[in-house]
């Protein structure tokens, strides 16, 4: 058994590589078995396809993001305090991974978007992390009624538009070329906004 988790550890390791270098769409089965100078047939012992490989390291890098921020909520700190430490969070955990994996701008993007439309559930998680926080908000009687399930989904719209517009405008090759700290900047100084609107 521990032969096996060694050489799927190895094969994610290949695949990561992979798809951070040529992005998911480009990247196949057969890509990843040749850097690891395999067959591509031996690597369906243990996925059984492309999809199956970059699911499970969406949820390795998930359970890692979501671990870090389940400390976060333990802190005995204002609501509105919470949601904004969550999200630069999220930028930070963003900027460790950039500067780990050295991801191109075009392979985030495409990468991202691929994980949007495949599998919603990472996006969902987020949104029901934000809105139970508004949702406490409202019975400490630090924000006013509100709707927290419409509001969480336009915090986190408004969080993608703003690392999009970063990446998009950027000349930069590399993600970790990008000035992160100009996007927590930015995403506080909004949150700031939404707070306002909806303080007691």
């Amino acid at each position: 058994m521990k032969k096996f988790d060694e050489k799927k550890e190895q094969i994610k390791n290949a695949g990561r590589k992979m798809f951070i270098a040529y992005g998911y769409n480009k990247t196949t089965l057969e890509d990843i078995a040749g850097l690891m100078k395999l067959k591509k047939n031996s690597l369906y012992y243990y996925f059984p396809n492309k999809e199956a490989l970059f699911f499970e390291l969406i949820e390795d890098e998930a359970a890692i993001y979501l671990k870090k921020q389940q400390k976060l909520l333990a802190e005995d700190i204002s609501i509105s305090e919470k949601i904004v430490k969550i999200l630069h969070h999220l930028i930070h955990f963003t900027q460790e991974r950039t500067v780990k994996y050295s991801i191109r701008i075009e392979s985030y993007l495409e990468i991202t978007k691929v994980i949007r439309r495949n599998y919603p559930d990472f996006q969902k998680n987020q949104c029901n992390l934000i809105e139970s926080q508004l949702r406490k908000g409202i019975q400490k009687h630090e924000f006013k009624e509100h709707d927290p399930v419409t509001l969480s989904h336009d915090i986190n719209t408004m969080i993608t538009a703003v690392f999009n517009d970063y990446y998009r405008l950027s000349e930069a090759e590399f993600l970790h070329e990008i000035d992160l700290n100009a996007i927590s900047e930015t995403v506080k100084r909004l949150l700031s906004y939404i707070f306002e609107g909806i303080k007691r």
